[in-house]
């Protein structure tokens, strides 16, 4: 056998390892300081990791608890599996830099991590997973990764034991690599060790000491078997336990543990280190190299989800019972794709649990209700991809007091407060399991655990023909299906079945009137005598100047200037506000407000529930809205409210649009919402009034360039690059959090509109920009401008491109659809000019 085929040790860790063979007894079992300014609970690889990168940092006050022993909870029976690409740009710059680490971290720390940069090959059974693998290809080559599509004839010479049986396509990304996890996990320890970090083992965690510190909720250590220990900052990277250690305290952390497997085979022929790992993904499996044999890791889409009364506290090195008739149909899918496991046994099951998230994300961050504990778990079988990368951006996090990356997919304040029913998630864990390898189509929506939370309207709305999408939790209606259509989707990553649907809903809004239902934006009250001042504080707008009966749109910005909410305020009163985010802005726009509110006399309410969002668009939406009301609304001008009687019901007329056109919206009481509507829906029949989802309001405001929360803009993204220092108030009286921290930004702006020239293709997120061949950016946003007639969004680009863009006018630029080139244009302002 040559030295490139030679097996490395990959023996898992087990338990009889412990870190006291390479810390020293006396490191591990020294009795626990009183004090830390950081504790990190959880010695798998993410909080090693973690640990690590604040004291890279400079952190020199850190110390990292395990309960029992290094990597003893998930870790130790991970797959180990390193994938340079991930599904968007913030999370592949992340996957990357882990690949890098542990390139090294052998080297640094002495111990056994078996880092083989074997490459991986993933397979394509059908054309939707083929335009995967193609746009999987467009992010490989904006971040320069080497990655190859590949046609069936062409496999055997990439893998010997592959099949191309069924298959289409495949894509070979040789940087991909593997390591043993447990080890992986021992070596960033010792890494922390010898960067200043103190390691206990045997140091089991009994509760999570908060204060009340200035008026809100914070943590101020840790309690455990050998005593209590002081901290100014908590890090919770305990695995499937995190959640119930948050929840002691009153954090929302909604994770679930779900049984994970895979199996080795016997010895196999041919089988050696320098094959590249398969992915069939339609296969639900993975198939890699373990020391002459083979591993089959499954994803299926009918997962089994644990409940944590069924695990225990004592779960250290665990595993359940193996269940080989479930295992069976991912066996005939890998016998399929590696046929000589036909001719193989299987000589073990590992089975033992890893956690999952409802939207099968991580959870990072600070937790918003609790000061000082920050979170990075709930990683759906990639924290050992994502395990160097988090820990960089964690401790970034923790010691500059916000997120240094673009965290909106991943933001632990990301979820709603109903999210963290343990039935709900049980459920939900059936699906999340398999959606790793499920396909990734865009819009694609959860089946599981539907219908946790309604608007008054969902029910009417979905037998009015509503497709009913999911945003944390609430049911909002997508698109109306119409002539007979079913209100089902037809995913791909071309046009979807609702593309003609929503075209109409769009024209209405744009040459009669529609109607949407934003009763799921989150709606705060702030009210007391100094509301305006912690109104202020968090917000870019000039509150203090704000009149009774108007509204303004502002940004709320973390202490690096980055953007984390955008909305309305709107001032009812001298001492009253109502602050109006997006749905999945919900938690953080509540806590943000109350953090800020803490210490004066302001009281915060979301009224989320108690108040429904009725919106009428388009040019005869004035018309209509006056059948409905003996209260004059014709001289309402933009961002002004009134309080009117509308179909006979006391309710706030705002006029403000998302659609660039007239509009307005109706703040109605949740209970007569239906009521509303339906006298709403009578009216508009003279009007021909058509009833619009949310994909036609994201394709009306692309149109006109509003931003989107969580794409264009975001916590790495200053308001400057936004193009949206017109809503920042730099002299506002008592300033804003962030004012100083904008102070010192480049004013250069990155973000510009973007049309494509060809009306066929479409657009979704994360398209490479490319002026004269070189990539110059990314697409932050797009949808297909109906009005326009093609595909039109926001892109960030390099300020140099945007700095020759010349006034009033466009440069040409070319998109990565795909990977075909498309040419486009981009300019400074919107190709179609609001309206409203």
């Amino acid at each position: 056998m040559s030295g490139a085929e030679a097996f490395p040790d990959e023996r898992l860790l087990d338990d009889s390892i412990s870190a006291a063979s390479f810390l020293g007894a006396d490191a591990v079992t020294a009795p626990l300081p009183s004090r830390a300014r950081i504790v990190v609970i959880g010695a798998g690889i993410v909080g090693a990791a973690t640990a690590a990168h604040l004291a890279e940092l400079g952190e020199r006050d850190v110390l990292l608890l395990e309960r029992d022993r290094v990597a003893s909870g998930t870790s130790w029976h991970a797959a180990g599996l390193l994938a340079r690409m991930r599904g968007s740009h913030a999370l592949t710059e992340l996957s990357s830099y882990g690949v890098e680490v542990y390139r090294g971290l052998e080297a640094r720390t002495g111990l056994p991590l078996a880092f083989n940069e074997n490459g991986s090959l993933t397979l394509a059974r059908q054309p939707g997973r083929v335009d995967e693998l193609k746009s999987m290809g467009v992010m490989a080559r904006h971040h320069d990764v080497e990655a190859h599509l590949l046609t069936p004839d062409a496999l055997a010479g990439v893998h010997p034991l592959v099949s191309a049986d069924g298959v289409l396509a495949a894509l070979h990304q040789p940087g991909d690599a593997m390591i043993n996890p447990g080890w992986g996990a021992a070596a960033m320890v010792k890494w922390a060790s010898d960067a200043g970090v103190s390691v206990r083992e045997g140091a089991r965690i009994t509760g999570l000491k908060v204060d009340d510190v200035a008026g809100m909720p914070r943590v101020t250590g840790v309690t455990t078997e050998q005593g209590d220990v002081e901290a100014e900052v908590v890090v919770l990277c305990a695995g499937i336990w995190t959640r119930e250690l948050a929840a002691s305290v009153g954090a929302l952390v909604p994770l679930y543990a779900a049984e994970h497997v895979h199996v080795t085979t016997g010895p196999v022929r041919g089988a050696v280190p320098s094959m590249p790992l398969i992915r069939d993904l339609d296969g639900y499996l993975y198939v890699r190299h373990h020391q002459g044999c083979l591993v089959v890791g499954a994803f299926e889409p009918d997962g089994k989800p644990r409940a944590m009364d069924t695990i225990g506290d004592d779960f250290s090195f665990g595993e359940f019972e193996p269940d080989w008739e479930h295992f069976r149909p991912v066996r005939e899918n890998a016998e399929r794709a590696v046929p000589t496991l036909r001719d193989t046994t299987y000589e073990r099951f590992l089975c033992a649990p890893e956690s999952f998230t409802p939207d099968v994300n991580f959870c990072l961050g600070e937790t918003p209700e609790v000061a000082g504990l920050y979170v990075g778990a709930g990683f759906n079988s990639q924290g050992i991809i994502f395990a160097p990368g988090v820990g960089r951006a964690l401790a970034q996090w923790i010691v500059g007091g916000a997120p240094a990356f673009d965290a909106s997919a991943v933001d632990v304040a990301r979820f709603d407060a109903a999210q963290g029913d343990p039935g709900y998630l049980h459920e939900r864990t059936r699906e999340s399991l398999g959606r790793l390898y499920a396909m990734h189509w865009p819009h694609i929506q959860s089946e599981a655990a539907r219908g946790l939370l309604h608007t008054p309207l969902t029910e009417r709305l979905r037998d009015a023909g509503a497709f009913l999408g999911e945003a944390n939790g609430w049911e909002r209606p997508m698109w109306f299906a119409r002539g007979g259509q079913e209100p089902e989707i037809v995913y791909s990553y071309r046009r979807q079945n609702w593309f003609d649907a929503s075209g109409e809903e769009h024209r209405a809004a744009r040459e009669g009137v529609a109607f949407f239902d934003l009763s799921s934006f989150a709606k705060t009250e702030v009210a007391g005598p100094e509301a305006a001042v912690a109104v202020q504080q968090v917000c870019t707008a000039d509150i203090g100047a704000l009149p009774v009966g108007r509204a303004v749109y502002t940004l709320m910005l973390n202490r690096r200037g980055g953007i984390e909410v955008d909305g309305t305020v709107l001032r009812r009163g001298p001492d009253r506000f109502l602050v109006i985010t997006p749905t999945l802005a919900q938690r953080k726009t509540e806590w943000i407000i109350r953090r800020s509110a803490a210490g004066r006399d302001a009281t915060v309410t979301n009224v989320t529930g108690d108040i429904a969002v009725l919106h009428l668009a388009g040019p005869g939406s004035l018309d209509l809205l006056q059948r409905l009301t003996s209260d004059d609304v014709a001289g309402l001008g933009r961002f002004a409210a009134r309080d009117i009687q509308v179909a006979g019901v006391a309710g706030t007329v705002l006029r403000v649009s998302f659609t660039g056109e007239r509009g307005y919206e109706l703040y109605v009481p949740a209970g007569h919402a239906l009521a509303v509507f339906e006298r709403i829906v009578e009216a508009g029949k003279e009007f021909d009034l058509r009833l619009a989802g949310l994909n036609a309001l994201d394709s009306l405001r692309a149109e006109v360039g509003y931003r989107h929360l969580g794409h264009d803009i975001g916590p790495a993204d200053d308001p400057f690059a936004a193009g949206l220092d017109r809503f920042v108030a730099m002299d506002a009286e008592g300033g804003f959090t962030g004012r100083e921290a904008l102070e010192g930004v480049s004013r250069e702006r990155r973000q510009v509109l973007l049309l494509l020239d060809d009306p066929d293709p479409v657009l979704y997120h994360g398209e490479s920009v490319l002026a004269d061949g070189r990539i110059v950016g990314e697409v932050t946003s797009a949808a297909y401008g109906h009005t326009l007639g093609a595909a039109c969004g926001l892109a960030m680009l390099e300020p140099e491109v945007v700095a020759s863009i010349p006034a009033g006018g466009t440069s040409p630029v070319t998109v990565d659809v795909l990977g075909t080139a498309i040419p486009g244009r981009v300019s400074l302002e919107p190709f179609r000019r609001p309206k409203g």
